[in-house]
């Protein structure tokens, strides 16, 4: 297939960035001739696989690209465009409409509700419709999209490589004892404050926070039972030293990376009931669901775990074998591959 990702909005080095990467990475392995719209100069350009297109848009009513769009679809015919980020969801396909560009492809990235006017645009600019997770379609759905439009790819990630000793990276790190690592934004949404609260109930420094955000300064302004490590640029080392991965959000997590990253490295996850959480880890076999800012389950958790090494153990073989089996890039790129085969199938 000649496939056209569009991710023309995307200036960062974000959730949806990785999925592009990887997605462009899979595809190309097999065997498809894969093409990406990206900011000249954006951290993602240059980890695309593929050729890429130098368009990039700031909003999603940036007309004045119009007819850079327009001339690339009408010089390439491509058998699927596929737009992944809210900016790109107008321009892009409006001249992929114009363009009579067969099959025209939203895959949405998070579990929020789109108002009836969102419905209406995007079902008339879009053909099909790819949620990255059972939530994220239940979502679409629920706001209005028709179901036989969705259809669910979920992503996969390579394998994290730590390159320290693992021993050798808890003493860096000054571990000691069971210990459960927290890895991305410090903000509300991700409920950290929830971890601090639990760690008030456990023996000191058995949580480890990996990050930045807005809400680090807060969390910081007193000692407490927390070490807070700060941003670090490469996750695989910090994680593979952690006996656990803690995700305690409040925000409806799509499907998100840490949870992958954690399975790769044989860690299991405690995780709230959000989102996508219950779909990536299976309660009692691959870690452990807690509610919402329910700081004392968490806690009970994790001391029941730091009692049970065997379990634990267990546990951490079973998230490494589920990625090996779900969640490698082979195995996104015949899940994407697939959702690309029911769309052409399908027709618009």
């Amino acid at each position: 297939m000649k496939i056209l990702q569009i991710g023309s909005a995307l200036y960062d080095w974000g959730g949806i960035e990785r999925y592009l990467a990887y997605l462009t990475t899979a595809l190309t392995e097999r065997g498809h001739d894969v093409w990406t719209t990206a900011p000249p100069g954006s951290p993602l350009e240059p980890k695309l696989a593929g050729r890429t297109v130098p368009i990039g848009v700031r909003r999603q009513f940036q007309f004045s690209r119009l007819a850079a769009y327009l001339r690339l679809f009408r010089a390439n015919g491509f058998d699927v465009v596929n737009a992944h980020f809210s900016p790109d969801y107008i321009v892009p396909a409006i001249a992929a409409r114009l363009a009579r560009q067969p099959v025209r492809i939203l895959t949405r990235h998070v579990v929020l509700h789109w108002s009836p006017t969102k419905v209406r645009r995007y079902t008339r600019l879009f053909t099909h419709f790819v949620g990255v997770s059972n939530a994220v379609e239940e979502k679409l759905a629920a706001s209005g999209v028709p179901r036989n439009r969705i259809t669910v790819a979920k992503a996969g990630i390579p394998p994290l490589e730590p390159n320290v000793e693992r021993e050798a990276m808890r003493e860096q790190l000054g571990l000691s004892g069971f210990s459960v690592g927290f890895f991305g934004r410090i903000n509300a949404d991700k409920g950290v404050d929830t971890v601090v609260e639990a760690a008030r109930d456990l023996p000191a420094n058995t949580f480890h926070v990996f990050g930045d955000g807005p809400l680090l300064p807060k969390l910081t302004e007193s000692p407490g039972q927390v070490v807070f490590h700060g941003r670090i640029p490469d996750v695989a080392n910090a994680m593979a030293a952690m006996d656990a991965v803690v995700i305690p959000s409040l925000w409806e997590e799509a499907f998100p990376y840490s949870a992958l990253e954690a399975m790769s490295l044989g860690k299991p996850i405690l995780a709230t009931r959000s989102g996508g959480l219950p779909e990536l880890v299976e309660d009692g076999v691959t870690g452990s669901l807690f509610e919402k800012r329910d700081a004392s389950e968490l806690a009970q958790l994790v001391r029941a775990w730091g009692e049970d090494s065997e379990f634990v153990a267990s546990m951490g073989t079973a998230a490494r074998n589920r990625h090996r089996t779900e969640y490698t890039l082979e195995r996104f790129g015949e899940r994407m591959e697939s959702a690309y085969h029911w769309a052409l199938e399908s027709g618009s």
